[in-house]
């Protein structure tokens, strides 16, 4: 069976996009934080309700569907891209903050001491303060391509592993068709017995636990 093009949109909005990245700014000192209020004595919990059996899946169905969004957000393959991805924004982000560091300490200096040096140690200081700046905007840039890398990476990854446990379970069932859905979906209402998505979180979990 072809595979679903859509998988694509579903995913790509639920990995870290470089559309957070931080920017080259100096850092400010955080304001004043207020004490947290006392918090009041311990309840007792109320018992939670009872989990409803799942729908069975409708005898005779011919169409499925699966909720690519979940698969992403509640599989171990999912949560261990999400992983790699967050961990690399947080080491290139505290890389750029160290630069944005610097070129706030070169910054105050140039401040304190332009009326208390030669004019050509101040045009010297101006020209490191510039390239600390060009150094800023590249490391930008550039953490920008490889979160954007890693994001195609591990979609492209996701992909190639989910589809073929999707192509498994349509033959299993003898189905026509199996809809991914996304953000965009236009299914108003469908039987829940359809929805296989818990089935196929279930067989990425087993097939990649890691």
């Amino acid at each position: 069976m072809k595979r679903i093009p859509t998988i694509a949109l579903a995913l790509s909005a639920l990995l870290i996009a470089g559309n957070a990245l931080a920017q080259v700014t100096p850092p400010t000192t955080p304001p004043a934080q207020t004490p947290k209020p006392t918090p009041p004595a311990a309840q007792t919990p109320k018992p939670a309700d009872p989990a409803k059996p799942a729908e069975p899946f409708p005898p005779g169905a011919m169409i499925a569907f699966v909720d690519l969004q979940l698969v992403v957000t509640q599989s171990k393959l999912g949560k261990a891209g999400h992983d790699q991805i967050t961990a690399l924004n947080d080491k290139l982000s505290a890389a750029l903050a160290a630069k944005a560091k610097e070129i706030q300490t070169l910054q105050d200096k140039i401040k304190t001491q332009q009326n208390l040096v030669t004019e050509p140690v101040l045009q010297g200081m101006a020209r490191d303060l510039d390239k600390l700046n060009r150094e800023g905007k590249f490391m930008q840039d550039d953490m920008q391509v490889q979160v954007n890398q890693m994001n195609e990476e591990l979609l492209k990854n996701f992909q190639d592993k989910v589809m073929p446990i999707v192509e498994d379970v349509r033959k299993e069932k003898g189905l026509w068709i199996i809809f991914a859905l996304g953000d965009n979906s236009n299914i108003a209402a469908a039987n829940a017995g359809l929805d296989l998505t818990q089935e196929v979180i279930k067989r990425l979990d087993v097939k990649y636990p890691k």
